[in-house]
């Protein structure tokens, strides 16, 4: 076997990449902007290398894993941990695959009671592309709401409406929706779901790991988005993303084990062993669970809340950046570290800005949006 050259050749390849540290890149990485972090989950993650996840009852470190980040979602997003309504969950390897269980616990549980009739699924039109392939992959329904191109935002009513016939399995909401950066009207829309039986899915895959601190840490007030709304049923959230851990981990996380079950696949109708697997996966890697554990470890609600204070801050300097730009403007009122820009309809058209054309230029500064 040689190994000469071959990290020589990855960091070659790695130097055209966009960077991953620094702040310059306003999406897809995370960086807490703390190196000893990195280390940590770095050797969190080449400590279960060779771990399989398929099994935690051969690796118990991984029950172990899971069961301690499960258990800190939970709290941090208001989430009983007894009774009935306790809250259960899986990690999984990211918000795709968090949204598409989240659909599969929808279809299951609405088939069971209505077995001739196709499942439809209700969201806003902002709602994640993940919910369309869930749409795809699934073979349900999905019915989108328009929102207010002013200001990116969803009406109640709109949603509540499209929820009157007897196919809808599942409504989802957004806290924040990702192309506009504003929380959907959760305790409003599960009000009238509850009442008609229809369970509510929170997709919080960005704002979960962040909008808990954001009040705290000096933003504005995050309306009601989690398990303290009655008629939550499940909510997403990617630890990758404001909870600083490498990709490849995010919960989902279920009001009710009987509800969660309903996502699992289990089959003894084959030769070979009993399989029963929580997530789309089988066999998978522990680095990313190992890697996410030790961060929420590390940070714990005072270290999240001090990040969230940076990020605060920052999101502000960014908005404030963007109002001082003649022809340009921030869309609604975002809640959390998203933010839209689009052109700025109310000035004369000679002084209105394309934000592709400023995205561009803004690149030309060593920055990506």
């Amino acid at each position: 076997m040689r190994t000469d050259g071959i990290l020589d050749r990855l960091a070659a390849l790695r130097a055209a990449d966009a960077p991953t540290h620094g702040g310059r890149v306003l999406s897809y990485v995370y960086d807490p902007g703390l190196a000893e972090l990195d280390e940590l989950a770095a050797a969190a993650a080449r400590a279960v290398q060779p771990v399989n996840g398929l099994d935690p009852t051969t690796f118990t470190s991984v029950a172990v894993m899971e069961g301690e980040l499960l258990g800190f979602a939970r709290t941090m997003l208001h989430g009983p941990a007894d009774g009935p309504d306790a809250v259960v969950g899986s990690v999984t390897s990211g918000g795709t695959e968090s949204c598409l269980l989240a659909v599969k616990i929808a279809r299951e549980a609405f088939r069971a009671e209505h077995p001739d009739v196709r499942p439809r699924v209700v969201a806003p039109v902002s709602v994640h592309a993940a919910f369309r392939k869930a749409a795809q992959h699934l073979d349900v329904d999905l019915t989108l709401v328009p929102v207010d191109p002013a200001t990116g935002t969803p009406a109640a009513a709109d949603l509540v409406a499209a929820l009157d016939a007897d196919d809808v399995a599942l409504v989802v909401v957004s806290a924040p929706s990702y192309p506009h950066g504003v929380v959907d009207p959760v305790a409003e829309v599960a009000e009238a779901a509850a009442a008609r039986g229809v369970p509510v899915h929170v997709d919080a895959c960005v704002g979960g790991w962040v909008l808990p601190f954001w009040a705290a840490a000096g933003g504005e007030a995050v309306p009601p988005f989690d398990f303290s709304v009655p008629g939550v049923t499940s909510i997403s959230a990617d630890v990758h993303k404001y909870g600083y851990a490498p990709k490849g981990a995010s919960v989902l996380l279920v009001r009710g084990r009987d509800r969660q079950r309903r996502q699992f696949f289990a089959t003894t109708g084959w030769p070979g062993y009993p399989v029963v697997n929580p997530t789309l996966s089988g066999s998978r890697s522990a680095a990313p669970l190992a890697a996410a554990w030790a961060v929420s470890q590390a940070l714990g609600t005072a270290g999240y809340t001090a990040l969230t204070a940076r990020c605060v801050r920052a999101t502000h300097a960014l908005r404030a950046a963007v109002d001082a730009i003649d022809g340009l403007r921030v869309v609604g009122r975002p809640t959390g570290p998203l933010v839209a820009v689009a052109t700025d309809g109310s000035v004369p058209p000679e002084r209105r800005v394309d934000p592709h054309l400023w995205a561009d230029a803004v690149r030309s500064l060593g920055w990506v949006l």
